[in-house]
């Protein structure tokens, strides 16, 4: 599914380094899932997957969606606008319509079209029916990433807000807070950070330069996209 910020591009190499690492880890745990582009390829690995997210529109369609609910193939801009002004009436569908149907992935951001005419909601239908088969088994919780229950030596993934990058709709970050976090959750697991930049004692393992923006314009800078690991891994 299109997500702002989602890892579809880059999720091969991200879920091939953190699957070197698995060894005999029963416990994967992703703390910010979003479009769970890395979590779809990773669950398969592992005997507990824990998908967690602070948004409750997005959490309510995948557990949906893993209890049988269908998404339609078809969102007219009427729909959208009312779905958008009734989010609470189907929660899952204002999940799926929210980031999917959306311009640049960006929750409720506007219509999505284009000059082809492409279909987004059944896109984005199909590519999310995919994927579900490969968390059906997954925990889906909502909850600030400080809140889940991570079991000592696990495999923990996190995808935080990029400092400096348009927010999440979830609300203001605290980038520093969530470092220090990281520092704690390290004594234990092995965690990996996607991220622009990191502090100091977090050394990157791996980095690919995209092209971030909202419309595929290729004016528009570049950044690099790095994953990150807490020192006294390595």
């Amino acid at each position: 599914m299109q997500y702002l910020g989602g890892k579809c591009r880059i999720a091969k190499p991200i879920s091939e380094l953190i699957l070197q690492k698995k060894k005999n880890v029963k416990t994967f745990v992703s703390l910010f899932c979003g479009g769970c582009a890395i979590e779809t390829k990773l669950a398969a690995h592992f005997e507990n997957v824990i998908c967690n997210d602070l948004h409750p529109y997005l959490i309510a369609m995948y557990q949906a969606l893993q209890n049988g609910y269908d998404l339609p193939e078809d969102i007219s801009e009427e729909q959208y606008r009312y779905i958008r002004e009734h989010k609470d009436e189907d929660k899952a569908l204002t999940g799926f319509v929210g980031f999917g149907c959306s311009f640049g992935a960006k929750w409720f951001g506007g219509y999505a079209r284009n000059k082809k005419g492409d279909n987004y909601a059944k896109q984005g239908r199909n590519a999310i029916m995919r994927d579900i088969e490969n968390l059906k088994a997954a925990k889906f919780t909502c909850a600030d990433y400080r809140s889940v229950d991570i079991p000592d030596g696990s495999i923990v993934y996190a995808d935080p807000p990029y400092a400096g990058v348009t927010g999440y709709s979830t609300g203001e970050f605290d980038s520093s807070e969530f470092w220090e976090y990281m520092r704690k959750i390290s004594e234990k697991n092995t965690v990996f950070i996607s991220e622009l930049q990191a502090p100091d004692d977090f050394v990157c393992v791996w980095q690919k330069e995209i092209l971030r923006t909202l419309n595929g314009n290729s004016k528009r800078p570049k950044s690099v996209e790095k994953l990150f690991v807490h020192k006294s891994q390595i």
